[in-house]
């Protein structure tokens, strides 16, 4: 929705804002869940309940975003690509499901480049996983008790929203406005630099053998937090840009990735810190050396990324009745390929 009404110049800002949004509930949630638990067990579990019901209850009212933008038909020849990711019958079926995951290949094939982006959203899935055993890393590491080690996730996501509310967005006008970039080699450079600095920030809290290493890691890692809001703007523009009828197919896509991504990272690394604390404290970092590797391929992969002017193909139309009927298929077509999984 938001490709749809945010101009290309201003799209990896907005999705860092959004990314922002998520930063100030991850530092106040422990803090309020902590203050909660004093009273009750289950206090902050029923606030969380009704919080994200009222969120539910706000997406109803969201309008049709489609008409926002100039939607262009494809061309006639590019019909095998248009894949309409409406499943066939009913919606929650496995067969409805192995037919979505079919039509989602067959549309990362269509396109090498393509294909590159979207895996990049699957390593990097795999590479931030880490993150999430950062309070038991940090406990058995120093020898800390959890609620102290808490404090590091209030830390990280601090920090993280100065990086992707204040620093980010200066360096994106900056590449812009100054550097004069193309807005989609501007975005590509933001992803590059973004998962330079996640790769070595991974390397420095593996390897953290004080807490200050650890916090001097984090801070690296915040630093690359453009990468996912950066490589979005990306994959928009490989798929013909903010009119292409395929952006609704793309975002699905990746939705897909990322689900699989956290379903092999999250018992993979956890079994991994398992081997590094039968090891010994030195190797309990193993989940983040693990991670390293992951983004160091990652990185490579994104260096590999060219990103040349695209465009989507019109179709002739011989009369207005003939134009109307056309844009209202397009239409039609991607608010179907929205109703995936």
């Amino acid at each position: 929705m938001m490709a749809d009404i945010v101009p290309p110049e201003k799209r990896t800002t907005i999705f860092l804002y959004l990314t922002a949004s998520v930063l100030v509930a991850e530092m106040i949630a422990p803090i309020m869940a902590a203050k909660l638990m004093e009273q009750s067990d289950w206090l902050p579990l029923v606030l969380a309940l009704v919080i994200q019901q009222l969120g539910i209850l706000i997406v109803f009212f969201f309008p049709e975003t489609l008409h926002l933008r100039d939607l262009p038909e494809p061309q006639d020849g590019d019909a095998d690509q248009n894949i309409e990711l409406q499943p066939k019958g009913g919606h929650f079926t496995l067969k409805a499901q192995l037919h979505n995951f079919k039509i989602a290949y067959t549309f990362i094939r269509s396109d090498w480049t393509l294909g590159l982006v979207v895996f990049t959203f699957l390593a990097n899935r795999l590479g931030r996983q880490s993150l999430t055993l950062l309070v038991r890393y940090a406990s058995k590491r120093y020898g800390w008790q959890i609620k102290d080690a808490a404090y590091l996730l209030s830390f990280r996501a601090a920090t993280n929203l100065v990086a992707v509310a204040v620093f980010l967005p200066l360096l994106s006008w900056f590449l812009l406005k100054y550097l004069r970039m193309p807005v989609q080699w501007a975005d590509v450079w933001i992803a590059r630099g973004s998962i330079v600095l996640t790769t070595v920030s991974m390397l420095v809290m593996g390897f953290a053998a004080y807490p200050a290493l650890l916090v001097f890691g984090l801070l690296i890692y915040n630093m690359g937090t453009g990468y996912q809001a950066a490589m979005r703007s990306v994959a928009i523009h490989v798929v013909g840009g903010q009119a292409s009828p395929d952006v609704g197919k793309l975002m699905s896509t990746i939705a897909i990735v990322e689900s699989i991504g956290v379903m092999v990272a999250g018992p993979l690394l956890s079994q991994m810190f398992q081997w590094g604390m039968d090891l010994g404290s030195t190797w309990l970092g193993l989940p983040f050396m693990g991670s390293f590797v992951v983004l160091a391929v990652m990185t490579v992969a994104t260096f590999s990324i060219s990103v040349k002017d695209r465009g989507v193909g019109y179709v002739e139309v011989h009369d207005e009745d003939d134009e109307d009927e056309g844009r209202s298929s397009a239409l039609d077509e991607e608010r179907a390929s929205r109703h995936v999984l």
